[in-house]
């Protein structure tokens, strides 16, 4: 067993080789577990992970079939998902690849994962939720509830969320700040757990929406489109709750409020290759306007304008 830290751009990854199945299960700070081999062989073992004040986050990555019992601190929350399309069983019953698994802290329970697994972990430690207003809390994942994964969330917003944590635990990282990747992996758990929990909403009148999104568009300046907005953010620029400002946008817009932002800055990118009097290049615009991606912002913008943005700066230079 070696262990290896690599340097980030202010995220310091840790990446932890084990050939044993019982060190593998030690080299998870902060996690009561004990692992069995099942299957036969020489096990491998790997975990990438970052620590963050409010958020533990990793991949691990195992060889072999394990039994493995697992428990959290208390207060807080443990949510998993397969890295590699290969299904586990917790507490007996069988999942799918595109489950977000869900267990509270102080509770003990067991995965079964088959040979040659991967799997995405986050620990919303128990700060994560003594920061949040008493309106955000109520609105979230029920402690007490003895679900086993998260129900309500589509394949589509596992697969956004597989490809952020993927891009984020590999070492050559990008320029944003420890504190922004948090503010974004928090922003995007929250939105999880309240779809999770989601209830129908009171009635908000034509008015009412009217003013908030006025105040939302006031809010959404063109320098603030160009940093990661977070959804706790605009709430709390425009006094509602994350219930209320979702409800709102469909409404208004039929789309989510992260939808909403990113066909904006999408349209902002446009403007800016459609005249680009700086010379920049695309990876640039994308990142200036908090696209860190490359190959999902060009996804995003074809989609969207039926052009790659290298075919919309080919238009402007022919014409």
């Amino acid at each position: 067993m070696d262990g290896l830290a690599l340097k980030s751009n202010a995220l310091m990854l840790s990446t932890i080789h084990s050939n044993d199945a019982n060190h593998q299960a030690a080299n998870l700070k902060n996690w009561d577990q004990e692992f069995d081999q099942i299957s036969q062989g020489h096990f491998l073992g790997v975990i990438n992970e970052l620590h963050f004040p409010h958020i533990h986050i990793f991949r691990e990555d195992t060889s072999h079939s394990l039994r493995q019992q697992c428990r959290i601190e208390n207060g807080g929350l443990w949510l998993g998902f397969s890295s590699n399309n290969k299904s586990c069983r917790i507490n007996n019953e069988q999942t799918s690849s595109n489950q977000f698994l869900c267990r509270p802290g102080a509770k003990d329970f067991e995965l079964l994962t088959p040979d040659d697994f991967s799997i995405y972990g986050l620990v919303l430690k128990r700060s994560f939720f003594s920061d949040l207003t008493d309106q955000t809390k109520e609105e979230l994942y029920d402690d007490g509830s003895d679900g086993l994964w998260l129900d309500k969330v589509s394949p589509y917003e596992l697969h956004k969320f597989r490809q952020y944590l993927s891009l984020l635990l590999q070492p050559k990282g990008n320029n944003w700040s420890t504190k922004t990747h948090e503010s974004i992996i928090q922003d995007a758990v929250l939105e999880l757990l309240s779809k999770a929990q989601q209830t129908p909403l009171a009635h908000v009148t034509s008015l009412q929406r009217q003013r908030i999104m006025v105040r939302i568009q006031e809010y959404l300046t063109e320098s603030r489109l160009k940093s990661p907005i977070t959804m706790n953010e605009i709430c709390s620029a425009v006094h509602v709750s994350r219930r209320t400002l979702q409800y709102t946008f469909a409404q208004c817009y039929g789309i989510s409020p992260k939808q909403y932002i990113q066909i904006t800055r999408l349209n902002q990118t446009r403007r800016i290759l459609q005249s680009n009097e700086e010379f920049q290049t695309i990876s640039e615009v994308a990142f200036n306007y908090g696209f860190f991606h490359l190959g999902l912002f060009c996804q995003n913008y074809k989609r969207l304008f039926g052009e790659t943005p290298r075919q919309t700066l080919l238009n402007l230079n022919s014409g």
